[in-house]
């Protein structure tokens, strides 16, 4: 298990920060008693939120897992699952190929099965959640990952939102469903955390204190000038066994990470300071600013003066 710290809370708190964090076809399944929908396999993570009702979520080859008010459930890429209602009978199932609701000018899109009594209802999107090189923060999850809140701390509010931004995008929904995403996930993983017997491998690193020491100094100072070596000697290892213990947590290399975390950090900069892009690539530890607008064009599709004009929070004056 591991060992609840503030620490822990904080390098998770980090480390979200620096991930491509998003959400499609976010939806509201609305099914009905005595029904079903199974679900095709999706390339990404799915993430399944109980608003009312209860049911369940099943994955083949694992116990269903049981679903009432406030029950927070993530399956990993490349899984097939079906949700039901609950019912004494057996249910009647619908076959879908992925979470897409039908659109709606005045709701949310739903995805209905059947008719009759209500039965449950759930929030469900399909999310991506990794770092560059194709490294997904969930691929190494081997069974769902399933959290029970209450009406005390439940995240109701953040998925109504969610879905609210999802219908109806608007200047900042981009940011704003980021961060009610990213506000979700954390308190969800803080609360695995302290009870799984299991972590993902990342999770387990953010208790190795050699692992945590190198990925604070990355993420709290991505400026500075590192190397392999000098994270090695931070975490306090080998250089080799430093570098092969980082890729088996993280799904890349030290040096990957620490410009992915530069690289975000200056798309922060960009959109909430009128510093200048070359200010900006000094800033967060580039020495070259060609180098810098090539990393930044090639991670977000765009230059980083295209970027803070499509994103700015700063009004022109």
């Amino acid at each position: 298990m591991i060992e609840s710290s503030l620490s822990a809370h904080v390098i998770l708190d980090h480390l979200l920060a620096v991930l491509d964090i998003g959400v499609n076809n976010f939806t509201v399944c609305d099914i009905r008693s005595g029904w079903g929908i199974r679900f095709d396999t999706c390339k990404t993570a799915s993430l399944h939120y109980c608003l009312a009702g209860v049911g369940t979520l099943a994955v083949r080859g694992l116990p269903p897992v049981q679903l009432e008010p406030h029950s927070f459930v993530l399956l990993p890429p490349g899984v097939a699952y079906c949700l039901e209602s609950a019912s004494s009978k057996p249910v009647r199932l619908e076959c879908r190929t992925r979470v897409r609701g039908v659109p709606s000018q005045e709701s949310v899109p739903t995805l209905t099965a059947g008719e009759g009594r209500r039965g449950i209802e759930t929030a469900c999107g399909e999310i991506r959640a990794g770092l560059i090189d194709g490294w997904d923060l969930f691929t190494s999850l081997g069974k769902p990952l399933v959290v029970r809140f209450d009406d005390t701390d439940g995240l109701r509010d953040q998925f109504v939102m969610l879905l609210a931004e999802s219908v109806r995008p608007r200047m900042g929904s981009r940011v704003l469903t980021e961060a009610l995403l990213k506000q979700c996930l954390v308190l969800a993983l803080r609360r695995w955390m302290e009870s799984d017997l299991s972590p993902l491998p990342w999770m387990a690193a953010m208790a190795d204190m050699r692992l945590s020491r190198a990925l604070v100094a990355i993420l709290e100072q991505p400026d500075v000038a590192y190397t392999v070596d000098s994270l090695a000697l931070i975490a306090g290892m080998s250089r080799s066994a430093f570098a092969a213990a980082f890729r088996t947590a993280f799904g890349q290399s030290p040096m990957s990470l620490v410009k992915l975390v530069r690289l975000r950090r200056a798309s922060e900069l960009l959109i909430t300071t009128a510093l200048t892009v070359r200010e900006i690539a000094k800033r967060v530890g580039f020495s070259s600013w060609s180098n810098f607008s090539l990393a930044f064009s090639q991670l977000h599709g765009m230059d980083p003066s295209r970027f803070r004009r499509t994103f700015s929070l700063i009004e022109e004056g």
